[in-house]
């Protein structure tokens, strides 16, 4: 059985990768902010790594994910984490000869495309949080070693503060809701995620000479969808009556701008790791079922 240290412990990736481990045949220990925080001991982390000499990888499921506070109050914090600290993973993976797979996201596109984005396509991030997300790739890449950036889009699950637990607590309020209809991705849920990333460490553990692209795609299947329509779905799979219209990002006025179009092309993640991606509606009906606040 593979072992596999994985950075994050709370976040709602971290607690998919915690249900998926054992139906996978691995073996994860995890280190979240309360065993090791990121930001503070960035120095320490080849240190911390090394300390783990039974591991045969380093997956990283930490990130500062507030898009819009990283646009101006949490600039230094966003940078810290999704730069610096995976530059760190990647280094010391690189010494011990590890393979590192790292999580990105579909926010490294500026969203000017009609059709998902390919791994080959340029990014172009329109917000900060993308840049720092971008930079964090470009780190890994330049440093080298037996690494791997999965992006992926629009990740829910029952657990957390995400867009799928947001819509289900406004739409038992019963009031009238608006969602943005202008941002169309390929929304994710957590745990198929989970399972995609850990078949590919097991193949990069097993496999130390694997060839493999630098970057590659992991996204829910199925026709991408806008906020909106995706909303609707959530609400229609929950039972819920809601009242909800269409708006405009620029109406809906978040502080950070976000990517018109972000759907994700999966195509190398599949065929490099021979692994059939789930779509998105079936990870809603499983997200549904999962959690134990829906009867």
């Amino acid at each position: 059985m593979t072992t596999f240290l994985v950075f994050g412990h709370h976040g709602q990736l971290a607690q998919a990768l915690a249900r998926q481990a054992s139906s996978a045949g691995v073996t994860l220990k995890f280190m979240g902010s309360a065993e090791f925080n990121l930001e503070n001991n960035l120095a320490q982390i080849p240190d911390l790594i090394s300390k783990f000499s039974n591991c045969d990888g380093i997956i990283n499921a930490a990130a500062y994910t507030n898009v819009d506070k990283a646009e101006h109050e949490d600039c230094l914090r966003a940078y810290a984490l999704n730069v610096q600290a995976p530059s760190q993973m990647a280094k010391a993976c690189r010494a011990q000869n590890l393979p590192f797979l790292h999580v990105s996201t579909d926010c490294v596109f500026s969203g000017d495309k009609t059709m998902p984005y390919t791994c080959q396509d340029q990014p172009n991030p329109v917000n900060f949080y993308g840049y720092t997300k971008l930079l964090g790739e470009r780190a890994i890449a330049k440093i080298g070693g037996r690494s791997c950036v999965f992006r992926t889009s629009w990740v829910f699950s029952p657990q957390g503060k995400n867009f799928f637990t947001v819509m289900l607590n406004l739409g038992r309020t019963g009031n009238p809701i608006k969602a943005v209809n202008d941002q169309i991705g390929s929304p994710t849920y957590a745990d198929d995620l989970a399972c995609a990333l850990l078949h590919a460490a097991q193949k990069m553990a097993k496999n130390p000479q694997m060839k493999h692209p630098q970057i590659v795609h992991i996204a829910g299947k199925g026709a991408p969808v806008s906020r909106y329509d995706f909303a609707r779905a959530i609400f229609m799979a929950a039972g819920l009556p809601v009242n909800i219209s269409p708006i405009s990002s620029e109406a809906f006025g978040a502080t950070a701008q976000r990517p018109a179009y972000c759907a994700l092309d999966t195509a190398d993640f599949e065929a490099t790791f021979s692994y059939q991606l789930e779509e998105w509606r079936s990870g809603l009906k499983r997200a549904f079922s999962q959690s134990k606040d829906i009867s």
